[in-house]
């Protein structure tokens, strides 16, 4: 009996949640019905050569189309801004309709670059929103602004739910907005926009864990890196960048060339979170961020340096995937406290996934490890994201001289005034600094390396301290080559070698025309021998033929 009371409990909840699924569709129906009664002009519908007209159409939602799984249609309104009397439309702008998006590949950056055609500029303060499925444009809520990947999956997630393959898109410049006010157009600030979900792209908000109170105040935050000028390049311009022996990127464009690898990395429509580890990710997938990075900037032997820039690509996914689990995931919370506490550019998918993997009991018991080795290192640098290549080529570009490990080593653990270095720290550098004046003065005669292995130990486990990724011990000193060097003489045989080839073909070209030469000098002599002979041989024949016709006229007479 109790299970067949439970039955009907469980058939009681799903005719309830029929009928409310009944109620809403009756609902929207009704608003579809109002929409025609009322003849408002659709966005959608909108006849591009007259977009003021409300004659031009009858409805503001767009008809049902079946969802391509491959290749999406965007309709870009640009150009223009809204008005809101007597209702809110889009005037005084041209629309542009772009065929042929694949939904695997689309992505904000996508989206910025078919808007270069229409002189949009996010740089300039404009911004654009898409209209929501199945919703009037004179919906104050129907418009949502896009600032990111997360905003266009968003999108995608919307308009497929409703089976609609067509999207929406409308700009605006920095002087307009969406919602009215006083003076009817005059710029209202973002941050005063109660229907816009999404802040400035410089702001972002703490989200709070399930466990802290509301009672928090929500405080301005530096948002997260995003690269717009990298982005909004000329289409076919490249910054340039510098790159060392140990193929770390120095120079002026190094920055930025780092940031934009994270960015990359950080793109779930370029690199995927649903995955172990870095080596689990396909190779399709490396070679599209790999492409993204050539399209925005340029470097000699690009084939060469992949590797190296790959790997730090590897270091910069690992290293996001970290800040996310000691953000977000609490292993002392329960299953469902994780999953609610999921970051705003996180996917639903993306972070169950995540969630799943952090909580296997074999993967925390080797996070926790690693956790221990990582407690057991001291003495960090402060150079922040500065790499010590970076800095080691500042040094260098300021003294004129390459500086050695005791002087990077002193130089990265150097703060600003007023903040104090760990007592650790400053005990090495005391001795660095003594051992160096007992030099000056002639009482010890040890190097720079010797310094350093004197005091801080000999080097373990292959790292060389001071000096960054890119060497290891034996190849830092010289018992085995760099993978630069090993690069370089590959380089520098393949050069020799076709410059032998070439030089053979030369040689052998210049053999050919020689013999050519002999053969036709040769022919020309033969040639010219053989026209003498032919000239004596008739002019032999033709003194002879009169003694022939004498002969014949005395025997004839006899």
């Amino acid at each position: 009996m109790p299970r067949c009371g439970g039955l009907r409990k469980r058939k009681r909840k799903v005719n309830q949640n029929s009928n409310e699924n009944q109620v809403e569709e009756d609902s929207e129906h009704n608003i579809v019905s109002q929409s025609h009664s009322s003849n408002e002009i659709p966005s959608t519908l909108r006849d591009s050569s007259n977009p003021t007209s409300p004659e031009n159409s009858a409805s503001d939602i767009p008809s049902p189309r079946n969802f391509n799984a491959q290749e999406l249609t965007i309709k870009y309104h640009y150009g223009g801004h809204f008005t809101f009397s007597p209702r809110r439309q889009y005037t005084g702008g041209s629309e542009m309709v772009k065929d042929g998006h694949e939904v695997d590949f689309l992505c904000y950056f996508t989206i910025l670059d078919d808007l270069k055609a229409c002189g949009f500029n996010i740089l300039d303060g404009d911004k654009f929103y898409y209209l929501k499925p199945r919703t009037p444009i004179s919906d104050l809520n129907g418009l949502v602004r896009v600032n990111d990947d997360d905003d266009v999956s968003s999108m995608l997630s919307s308009y497929k739910k409703h089976m609609l393959s067509t999207f929406e898109i409308y700009t605006l410049s920095r002087k307009h907005d969406i919602l009215p006010n006083e003076s009817m157009g005059e710029e209202i600030p973002l941050d005063s926009d109660p229907h816009d979900p999404i802040q400035p792209s410089t702001v972002q908000e703490p989200e709070l864990n399930p466990s802290e109170g509301s009672h928090l105040k929500k405080k301005k935050t530096r948002g997260p890196t995003r690269c717009m000028k990298i982005i909004e390049l000329e289409e076919g311009r490249k910054l340039p960048v510098d790159f060392d022996e140990d193929h770390q990127a120095i120079g002026e464009n190094a920055t930025s060339f780092v940031w934009f690898l994270g960015v990359t990395v950080r793109n779930r429509s370029c690199c995927p979170l649903q995955v172990k580890r870095w080596k689990d990710i396909s190779n399709d997938a490396i070679e599209h961020m790999w492409a993204i990075v050539q399209e925005k900037f340029t470097f000699e032997l690009p084939m060469g340096r992949m590797e190296a820039i790959i790997g730090h690509m590897n270091a910069l996914y690992r290293d996001h995937r970290q800040k996310l689990k000691q953000k977000y995931f609490n292993k002392k919370h329960s299953y469902k406290s994780r999953l609610k506490n999921r970051p705003k550019r996180v996917s639903k998918d993306d972070w169950k996934y995540l969630v799943n993997l952090w909580s296997d009991p074999t993967f925390q018991e080797r996070s926790l490890k690693n956790k221990e080795n990582r407690s057991k290192r001291s003495m960090p640098p402060y150079t922040g994201t500065k790499s010590l290549a970076r800095l080691r080529h500042q040094m260098k570009k300021q003294n004129g001289t390459v500086p050695s490990r005791v002087e990077v080593w002193i130089e990265s653990r150097k703060r600003k005034k007023g903040k104090t270095i760990d007592p650790d720290s400053q005990d090495v550098i005391s001795q660095l600094d003594q051992l160096k004046k007992q030099r000056a003065e002639g009482v010890v005669s040890m190097n720079d390396e010797e310094m350093f292995e004197k005091v801080l130990g000999p080097e373990k486990n292959g790292y060389v301290r001071a000096y960054g990724p890119g060497k290891g011990v034996t190849e830092f000193f010289g018992v085995k080559p760099t993978k630069a060097a090993l690069i370089k003489q590959v380089e520098a045989a393949r050069k020799e070698a076709s410059e032998q080839v070439e030089q053979a073909k030369k040689e052998a070209n210049e053999r050919v025309d020689k013999i050519t030469r002999d053969v036709e000098k040769q022919m020309a002599d033969m040639n010219k021998k053989w026209e003498e002979k032919f000239k004596i041989l008739l002019s032999n024949t033709r003194s002879s033929a009169p003694r022939e016709e004498s002969n014949e006229e005395v025997s004839e007479n006899f």
